[in-house]
């Protein structure tokens, strides 16, 4: 079990060096500079947690889709578990497994005690599960359609255990604690809908580095979704009018993100074809 108070304090940044390098290999592959664009930006920011940007090392991740599930949830968890909901076939596609957890109760109460239990059973859960099935890439999601308190704007300033006082979901401050968790392994986070943006605003008050690890995986329908993923710095990967973050959005990103890692890998540079600086044909600086 990880001490929550040594976890804050020893999420480590991403390797900047290995960005570097992993970006100058981007931009030297024959094709125009950033066309790739998010791609580009998952590859990175994955081969920023691993510190593995030799195209040759570098391995597909390991992928999961972590859901967070209370009883209010078990009409979707039923469908779920008889293989019938759409992110039982997005997932097999984007060769991703599913992990649910049911936590007991749908309430925390008032207490920081509280909030800090409920935190750690997300960490405890996703330290268990990445470091025994070796998981490389963790998406978080929260079943069903999220919406934010009324006095979001005021609450959001305040410290993260009162605003999770607020919110009152056990699923919310599990996710808070797979968030830093999966930051502390140096395990990338592709977060779905609104449940799993407040999930990583609020890590990133309790630990600010746990934020590098973060991919916005889609815009969804949720109302004030799209604005904290700006507010948080982050540029969702799709925009496909998706109205729950449940996971479908990370399945399909997942399978975007596999295409950057075969791109990284297997297309050719500028060099081992042969040609030593980018030709014009290939340049989107060309007028």
């Amino acid at each position: 079990m990880i001490d929550i108070l040594e976890l804050i304090s020893n999420i480590e940044p991403l390797d900047r060096m290995a960005i570097h390098e992993a970006r100058y290999h981007f931009d030297n592959l024959i094709k125009p500079k950033g066309s790739l664009a998010k791609l580009e930006d998952m590859v990175c920011l994955y081969i920023g947690a691993t510190g593995e940007a030799d195209p040759v090392k570098l391995t597909y991740p390991k992928k999961v889709i972590s859901l967070w599930a209370s009883e209010q949830d078990k009409p979707f968890l039923e469908k779920m578990y008889s293989g019938k909901e759409p992110l039982n076939f997005l997932a097999e596609q984007a060769k991703s497994e599913v992990l649910i957890t049911e936590l007991i109760c749908q309430k925390i109460d008032s207490s920081a005690e509280s909030m800090i239990d409920a935190l750690l059973t997300g960490v405890d859960n996703t330290e268990k599960n990445i470091k025994s099935n070796g998981y490389q890439l963790f998406s978080v999601a929260v079943p069903g359609r999220y919406t934010l308190p009324v006095e979001w704007n005021d609450i959001k300033k305040e410290d993260p255990y009162i605003i999770l006082q607020h919110f009152g979901d056990v699923r919310l401050a599990a996710a808070v604690g797979a968030i830093l968790t999966s930051s502390f392994l140096r395990t990338p986070v592709m977060l779905d809908g609104l449940a799993s943006v407040v999930a990583a605003f609020l890590a990133a008050k309790i630990a600010p580095i746990s934020l590098e690890y973060c991919i916005a995986s889609n815009i969804t329908t949720e109302e004030g979704q799209e604005d904290l993923i700006e507010e948080l710095g982050l540029s969702a990967v799709l925009r496909l009018q998706i109205s729950q973050g449940q996971g479908e959005g990370s399945a399909l990103a997942f399978t975007l993100f596999d295409g950057g890692i075969k791109a990284y890998k297997e297309m050719e540079t500028f060099a081992q074809a042969g040609v030593h600086t980018e030709v014009e044909e290939f340049s989107i600086l060309k007028k």
